[in-house]
């Protein structure tokens, strides 16, 4: 299966047009994520975030307990900048079933926009904006592959 064909499987066409963002931490500019996405809260659709479905290995920390939204019923735990520990946002451990239902980008890490820098990535010819009907699968990314290194693993002890 192509990468393209892969995404049109899993992705809701309103979500194909929009762009894939690198997303740093506002705190130390460390990279947090190579595939986020903007989007809007679904249990408050006035929150803007970005989210991904999968953060670069070692990038964040979960923190603190898991607990439960006041928005929905979906549980969530805070996440936490690998290299400063400020606070970047959240990650879904177990969405409700009212958000599973609803239209949704079917990611479930979560970063406040009020957090991270945003910049649009580029695709493999680095002349147009990647997005996200066109993005390759988390195992085929080579975006992904530098932060599966030892020392990056290393900083987080």
């Amino acid at each position: 299966m192509s990468q393209s064909s892969h995404q049109e499987c899993h992705l809701h066409p309103s979500f194909k047009t929009k762009p894939v963002y690198e997303l740093r931490c506002r705190h130390c500019e460390q990279l947090l994520c190579v595939r986020g996405m903007r989007a809007i809260l679904l249990a408050d659709k006035n929150v803007e975030l970005y989210s991904t479905d999968l953060p670069p290995p070692g990038m964040v920390l979960l923190v603190g307990p898991g607990y439960e939204t006041n928005n929905c019923r979906c549980r969530i735990q805070d996440t936490a900048c690998c290299r400063c520990g400020g606070m970047v946002g959240y990650h879904v451990t177990v969405p409700c079933r009212s958000c599973l239902d609803s239209c949704n980008n079917g990611h479930f890490w979560m970063f406040h926009s009020s957090c991270v820098y945003s910049y649009e990535r580029l695709d493999a010819t680095g002349r147009e904006i990647l997005v996200w009907a066109c993005v390759p699968s988390c195992s085929q990314d080579d975006r992904m592959q530098p932060f599966i290194l030892p020392d990056v693993i290393e900083c987080c002890r």
